[in-house]
């Protein structure tokens, strides 16, 4: 299959504070450019990591990488070892495919990071914005929010850690 470029030959700016807002269970992010803008090849968002923010543990058939902007951002998997490690701005971390990860803001600061992937990425985060407009993530309870993106999850490719007991 051969992918083409969009019809346009120029260079394409996403401003500062420009892009896609959405919101996932209380979690802030900006498409700065969607796979569409680059032949279906990659997308990439901008997180806002407000103090105590969490992305759970998850995994998916794709790398996925994180640039961190701004502040320090503590990235965990499931090794036994209940390993983590810190990446403050300018570090990039690697999720590699089928590892179970998840990140968080365990600062008093904001943090903020890229996260560049690929259009699979993508299809999860588009479900999870037409769920949304449905019935808003922000009238329901985290427990309930989160619940929700993992069904989502389970449809387009993204498997969410279930905690025991539930």
């Amino acid at each position: 299959m051969s992918r083409t470029l969009p019809p346009h030959n120029s260079l394409l700016r996403i401003a500062k504070g420009d892009g896609e807002h959405f919101d996932i269970a209380g979690a802030k992010l900006t498409w700065k450019v969607k796979s569409d803008a680059t032949a279906g090849r990659f997308c990439f968002f901008e997180q806002v990591l407000l103090p105590g923010d969490t992305v759970p543990l998850h995994l998916h058939a794709f790398t996925e990488s994180f640039y961190v902007l701004v502040g320090t951002v503590t990235f965990f998997g499931m090794a036994g070892n209940g390993s983590s490690l810190q990446a403050s701005a300018g570090d990039v971390v690697l999720a590699q495919p089928e590892t179970f990860h998840g990140f968080g803001n365990e600062s008093d600061e904001e943090a903020r990071l890229l996260s560049i992937s690929v259009p699979e990425h993508q299809r999860f985060f588009d479900a999870i914005a037409d769920a949304d407009r449905e019935a808003p993530f922000a009238a329901m309870n985290r427990e309930v929010a989160l619940k929700q993106v993992a069904a989502i999850g389970a449809d387009t490719g993204t498997v969410f850690a279930v905690p025991s007991g539930s």
